[in-house]
């Protein structure tokens, strides 16, 4: 009887003895165990690997996100105004003057783009306290503190109040020599009622000394004394923006020791980082005034039409020019000019002639002008609106006509 061996070679399953099922050579077996032994491996280390590139891949991606986020919060907090709380950012400022009466009332304003507006307030406006009549406003604190001042400029302005910040004079003498010298820059002629300051057209350059001598005069001048006020902060402005970054916080940080504030003195200094940024949209404006009533009791009164003309607008308004051109009539064309300062244009000084007589004001407006060129006319009341496409799209120039006169514009 002849017994069939099994090789290598032969795979074919064999019967195993007494059980009757089949059963694989141990070869075989083995074989198949190392495979499935190595897939197993093969698998482990696939998923380990699916699994570093998607922790990588993860990290990555939140690295990016977080990068990306606060890129675009500290771009944000770079141009946006100080969080707004409750009174929309609005800080009330009240000054001592040198005889430690009050002297300097402002407000400081965040724009709805970017930009910051200062309103200088003289203190001898006459306003309404509430339960207290009209009152000039130098003296509302003392008759019903700061709340009071409060809310009386808030209805004055149409604005609320959310901080506060009071200084004695030293503090603008301090800021006065940090910047060295102030620019009453004016886009025409301003001279005091007593003769001691007169302000070219243009630059007009003053050591920080006399420049504050100049702002404390202004208090006792009800014509020129709001503008002289006004264009003093302008050129504190712009003498400390011309500092570097650094230079700017540092001071801040003085500053803020030097003031009375309810702000933080992070938000202190963001505010005045903020509001001495290069190139962010900024403005002066002094209260639209007149001077009233006679001798040691005369007063100054808010101008209805100019204040809304002035509180509807915003620091962005600045990027528009107005020039304003009068038919050999220097005063006229002053008038016009200081009729529509509170429309926040960058005013450009003008020679006063037109080159031509017209019988209607015309308002010749660039291509990007027209809706300025009609709150122009709407604060006139004269005029007529002309789309020139021989200007720059932002200018704007008034030729006065017959139909403008300068009794016309102060009864207005």
């Amino acid at each position: 009887m002849r017994v069939k061996v099994s090789t290598v070679k032969d795979k074919r399953p064999r019967r195993h003895p007494g059980a009757g099922g089949l059963a694989a050579s141990p070869v075989s077996r083995s074989s198949r165990y190392r495979s499935e032994r190595l897939a197993r491996r093969r698998r482990a280390r696939q998923r380990r690997l699916t699994l570093y590139i998607l922790l990588a891949g993860f990290a990555v991606s939140a690295a990016a996100f977080a990068a990306i986020f606060l890129l675009a919060r500290s771009r944000a907090a770079s141009q946006a105004p100080l969080p707004a709380a409750g009174g929309g950012g609005n800080v009330i400022v009240t000054g001592a003057g040198a005889d430690g009466k009050p002297s300097q009332i402002l407000l400081m304003s965040p724009g709805s783009q970017g930009g910051y507006s200062i309103y200088t307030l003289p203190v001898r406006t006459v306003a309404d306290a509430p339960g207290h009549g009209f009152q000039l406003l130098g003296a509302v604190a003392g008759l019903g503190g700061q709340p009071l001042l409060d809310q009386t400029v808030a209805n004055l302005l149409g604005t609320p109040i959310r901080y506060h910040l009071s200084f004695d004079w030293s503090v603008v003498e301090f800021l006065a020599a940090q910047a060295g010298s102030v620019d009453f820059k004016t886009d025409r002629p301003v001279s005091s009622a007593d003769g001691s300051i007169n302000l070219a057209t243009g630059d007009n350059n003053k050591d920080g000394q006399e420049a504050v001598s100049w702002l404390n005069a202004a208090v006792s001048d009800g014509n020129a004394g709001p503008r002289i006020q006004a264009l003093f902060y302008r050129g504190l402005h712009d003498a400390i923006m011309a500092r570097t970054e650094a230079e700017r916080r540092r001071l801040a940080r003085e500053l803020y020791r030097r003031v009375r504030t309810d702000m933080s003195e992070d938000d202190f200094t963001a505010l005045f980082m903020a509001m001495t940024e290069p190139g962010r949209p900024f403005g002066v404006w002094p209260l639209p005034v007149r001077q009233a009533g006679s001798g040691a009791s005369w007063y100054l009164e808010p101008l209805p039409d100019e204040l809304r003309a002035l509180m509807s607008g915003s620091p962005e308004n600045s990027t528009f020019t107005l020039e304003v051109r009068g038919a050999g009539d220097r005063e006229l064309a002053d008038a016009v000019a200081a009729r529509l300062a509170p429309l926040r244009f960058t005013m450009m000084p003008g020679n006063g002639q037109s080159g031509a007589g017209f019988d209607n004001t015309q308002i010749r407006c660039g291509s990007d002008a027209i809706g300025p060129g009609n709150q122009i006319h709407d604060l006139l009341g004269k005029g007529i609106v002309i789309k020139d496409d021989t200007l720059q799209k932002r200018q704007i120039i008034v030729i006065i006509g017959s139909d403008l006169s300068l009794p016309d514009l102060q009864k207005q």
